[in-house]
């Protein structure tokens, strides 16, 4: 009887003991809301790096009302597949590009986020500086004394490690393809707007813009078949020898926006070029209709076809592609181009965009020659 006694306290003392050294659960939920993904030149990223800006939740599961969570910045970090710790970037907000800084939730690395009471939550967001090879997961670990070392984690929804080189794939392919007049493989497979309508809005737009600005002009206006003639001059021009840079991407669930630096034709600093750098520019059209045989019957047809032929296809030849500009002010300081996603591709503002301000369309805008011809942009 002695030893079942001695047995049955044994076994009683030995739960007690597990009892006492058993650390109460983290009663805690996790939860991201949103990931949004960046790449920029001053953000002095990696190579295959990118910066997310993970917007998250954590709730207090605990029906204890003196049990509050204590949270900081600290306490939220990232793992990989293979285990390695992320934690949150020191970056500090304000020394961020603007397009960047939409998100006023975002917290510093070593910020305090205070407590978090029982059945309450505290929302917040972080940055942090990922591979994009790699995927990950979000933590939380308790600082609290009863559960300290406790973690409570959760897949990182939405991540995309292919985002932001995926929207610089599909800038590339449309502006090959639409905005210079080439090709790109890349087209069907990272846009959605529709090639030939994309490209037709493009060459309307020409189209209108080279009407309107030949207006009183008389016999030199370039009119039906000579009109595309003079759009493929501008397109391989631009193609040839200017440039455009994309900088600055962000990428959200359904969106994405980009800042660009270009410089293009323009149709109005080729002519003022191309008149000063020939000042006996008069006694050379007259020349050209003396070989002519110009006649008061054919004098009309002749000077179009010099215009045509000589002094049209030369000046836009011999321009030099600058920073597109209205009333002295780039067009694209500040600007950042929008995307909307569609069908898992991206699709770029068209005519449908911009009803009522189209001839204000900045990409269009920049790459037919209209730079300087406008007195508003936007």
């Amino acid at each position: 009887m002695k030893k079942y006694l001695y047995s049955g306290a044994l076994a009683l003392a030995t739960i007690l003991t597990l009892s006492a050294c058993a650390k109460p659960k983290l009663d805690a939920k996790l939860s991201v809301n949103d990931v949004v993904q960046m790449s920029g030149s001053n953000l002095k990223l990696k190579d295959n790096q990118s910066l997310i800006e993970v917007s998250f939740k954590l709730e207090n599961t605990s029906e204890d009302m003196e049990k509050d969570l204590k949270t900081s910045a600290k306490q939220f970090y990232l793992k990989d597949k293979d285990g390695k710790k992320v934690t949150a970037s020191k970056l500090d907000k304000s020394d961020l590009p603007s397009l960047f800084k939409k998100n006023k939730d975002v917290k510093d690395a070593t910020d305090d986020f205070g407590k978090v009471e029982s059945d309450d939550y505290k929302s917040a967001s972080l940055f942090f500086e990922v591979k994009n090879n790699q995927t990950y997961k979000l933590y939380f670990e308790s600082k609290d004394e009863k559960t300290e070392g406790e973690t409570v984690s959760t897949d990182l929804k939405g991540f995309d490690g292919n985002a932001t080189t995926n929207v610089k794939k599909a800038v590339d392919a449309y502006f090959s393809a639409v905005l210079l007049g080439g090709e790109s493989k890349d087209y069907s497979k990272f846009v959605s707007n529709d090639l030939d309508k994309s490209k037709g809005e493009l060459s309307q737009y020409f189209s209108d813009h080279l009407q309107y600005s030949y207006e009183g002009t008389g016999n030199i206006k370039p009119t039906g078949d000579e009109v595309p003639k003079v759009f493929d001059w501008v397109q391989t021009a631009n193609r040839e020898r200017g440039h455009y840079t994309v900088d600055n991407i962000i990428v959200t669930k359904d969106k994405a926006e980009f800042n660009l630096d270009l410089s293009t034709i323009s149709m109005k600093e080729a002519d003022d070029a191309y008149v000063a750098s020939h000042p006996n520019l008069t006694d050379e059209l007259k020349n050209y209709l003396q070989g002519k045989g110009a006649n008061a019957d054919n004098v009309d047809q002749l000077t179009k076809q010099y215009y045509m032929e000589t002094y049209l296809p030369n000046s836009i030849k011999e321009v030099n592609p600058s920073t597109p500009k209205t009333e002295g002010t780039n067009v694209f300081d500040g600007y950042s181009v929008e995307l909307t996603k569609k069908d898992d591709k991206w699709a770029f503002p068209d005519k449908e965009n911009y009803v009522g301000n189209w001839e204000h369309y900045p990409l269009f805008y920049a790459y037919t020659g209209q730079q300087g011809t406008l007195t508003s942009y936007r």
